[in-house]
């Protein structure tokens, strides 16, 4: 006897397999399981299949399992014909028999139908089915311990020549056999059960409204006695499989397989073991992509470097919440539960305000630094005065004044001065040098123009301010992508703090820059007139602590 068998049968040059699975267990019984749901010229029966989920469970009650699907009327036959000789030569105690598929009935029989029916009538629906009759006459062998299973799915056509979809109200059932009818969830459920020992099969049917039982139904015998030993075998064997992978997939399938087994415990500790990882914890929290910005600019804020404000956690910022976590004594992971998020928005608004509050003293310092210097070099009345002030607050409160006093100065003395002093002091000025500016004082010891080259004269010996690249910190600038809504908010953040950056319409003109200057003064940071990832990440957080005052 083969418990491996193939069987190939050529109507219309259909093919089919019939493989027996998993290795024989001893005397607890034998089953054949026909699953057809594609037929050949007929709607499917979908959800056929499902009864396929009972292999295992009665593989693992000691069953040998015999599995047919999609299989013609003539491989259905030879299924069962090699069922009846097993039957006949081994001593199985029980016979499990299951079809699911389309049905059809009539006065004179019932008929399972093989995946080649079409529509069949009295000449060819011996061709086409398996009478039920004869199902049941093989299982009759092993009366007292066979069960046969219908999940019945009907027949898509409408009836011909005396035929009715379906099993029948009643079926003669032989003696010693039960036969089980319903859709194909509660035929499955049933034998899922039923491989369960100390289980009776009145109890099962019981349970459900979708299944009727015919035939033979004690009330107290159990079909597989209570201390049947090859459950505890598989459930042993499903739990090595399930520790093997050590999975979330194979400790949830061990449990829906087993949901009271030995190591039913033991599946949920590692269970929830895996699905608590720091990862996992993160996940669940369901973090939008605005909320992700926010963190990388508490991250920024308190110093620790995420690589872009962008709401995208890469490497950068995996590297500065582990740091952060490390700082505040917590495990580092790099992953963030919901304490800790809210704990890092606390940190975060807590540094933003104290920077807040240092740049707001230090611009009022500053500002009255400003004031004084005005009034001491003579509130601009004089061009000394003016000069002196535009080299010490170059960005002041008076500046544009200042500057605007000078220019109109610049303009009279241009106006009043002699052609030939003029064109000297425009040589001078394009030279731009101590040397150029002697040779014009030279020439003209008491121009218009004379003062004004002296000062430039100390300008020029005096120390060397320091030189901006402006070309890297534009780069740098323009690296960050800011939308047109972002740098109106930074142009109002800046208005509201008193720098002053013109209109706020997006558009970073000179005054916008003075503005930057003179923020990037106040906050102790380098002057260039240009923004980067950390200034804007103050100037919006500033910015939002506002709301809330």
């Amino acid at each position: 006897m083969m418990s491996r068998f193939l069987i190939v049968t050529a109507f219309r040059a259909f093919a089919f397999c019939l493989v027996a699975l998993g290795p024989a267990q001893a005397s607890t019984g034998i089953a054949l399981i026909i699953a057809n749901e594609t037929y050949d010229n007929l709607r499917g029966a979908r959800g056929a299949a499902a009864v396929l989920r009972t292999v295992e469970r009665l593989e693992a009650a000691g069953f040998r399992v015999d599995l047919a699907t999609d299989v013609s009327a003539g491989a259905m036959q030879a299924a069962l014909s090699q069922l009846s000789r097993s039957l006949t030569e081994q001593p199985h105690e029980r016979v499990v028999i299951v079809f699911a598929g389309h049905v059809l009935n009539a006065s004179h029989g019932t008929w399972l139908m093989g995946t080649n029916a079409s529509q069949p009538n009295v000449a060819s629906v011996e061709g086409e089915g398996v009478r039920l009759a004869t199902v049941l006459a093989i299982a009759s062998q092993r009366q007292g311990g066979a069960v046969v299973a219908v999940a019945d799915f009907g027949f898509p056509l409408s009836g011909g020549a005396g035929f009715s979809p379906g099993l029948p109200a009643e079926n003669a059932v032989p003696q010693g056999v039960t036969l089980v009818r319903g859709g194909a969830p509660g035929i499955t459920d049933f034998l899922r059960s039923l491989a369960t020992p100390g289980v009776t099969i009145g109890s099962l049917a019981g349970r459900r409204s979708d299944i009727q039982i015919e035939g033979f139904n004690p009330p107290y015998l159990t079909f597989l006695p209570v201390g049947h030993e090859p459950v505890r075998d598989a459930d042993r064997t499903a739990w090595g499989v399930a520790l093997d992978a050590d999975t979330v997939a194979s400790y949830q399938a061990y449990l829906a397989e087993w949901p009271n087994g030995e190591y039913a415990d033991q599946a949920q500790a590692a269970l929830t073991r895996l699905l608590n990882t720091p990862e996992r914890i993160e996940t669940a929290l369901g973090l939008s992509r605005d909320e992700r910005r926010s963190i990388q600019r508490d991250l920024t804020i308190l110093g620790y470097n995420p690589r872009g404000i962008d709401g995208i956690f890469g490497a950068g910022t995996r590297g500065a919440i582990g740091a952060w976590q490390g700082a505040n004594n917590l495990t580092q992971t790099g992953y963030l539960n919901r304490d800790q998020v809210f704990s890092l928005a606390q940190q975060g608004a807590q540094r933003a305000a104290q920077l807040e509050a240092e740049a707001r003293a230090r611009q009022q310092a500053e500002e009255r630094r400003d004031r004084a210097f005005w009034r001491d070099t003579g509130s601009g009345q004089d061009e000394v005065g003016l000069r002196a002030y535009l080299r010490e607050f170059p960005d002041g409160i008076f500046s544009s004044v200042a500057q605007d006093r000078l220019d109109q100065i610049e303009a009279d003395r241009r106006a009043a001065a002699q052609a030939r002093d003029r064109a000297a002091w425009d040589i001078a000025v394009r030279a731009d040098t101590v040397g150029s500016y002697n040779d014009y004082l030279g020439a003209f010891p008491n121009g218009a123009f004379a003062d004004q080259a002296r000062d430039r004269i100390a300008q020029l010996r005096g120390p060397a301010e320091p030189q901006i690249d402006e070309g890297r910190a534009r780069a740098t600038e323009d690296a960050l992508q800011l939308p047109q809504f972002t740098r109106v908010i930074i142009e109002q953040r800046l208005e509201s703090m008193g720098f002053e950056p013109g209109p706020a319409d997006g558009q970073f003109d000179r005054q916008t820059r003075r503005a930057i200057r003179r923020y990037q003064r106040a906050s102790e940071l380098e002057v260039t007139g240009f923004l980067t990832q950390p200034i804007v990440a103050r100037l919006l957080t500033e910015g939002v602590l506002d709301l809330f005052r």
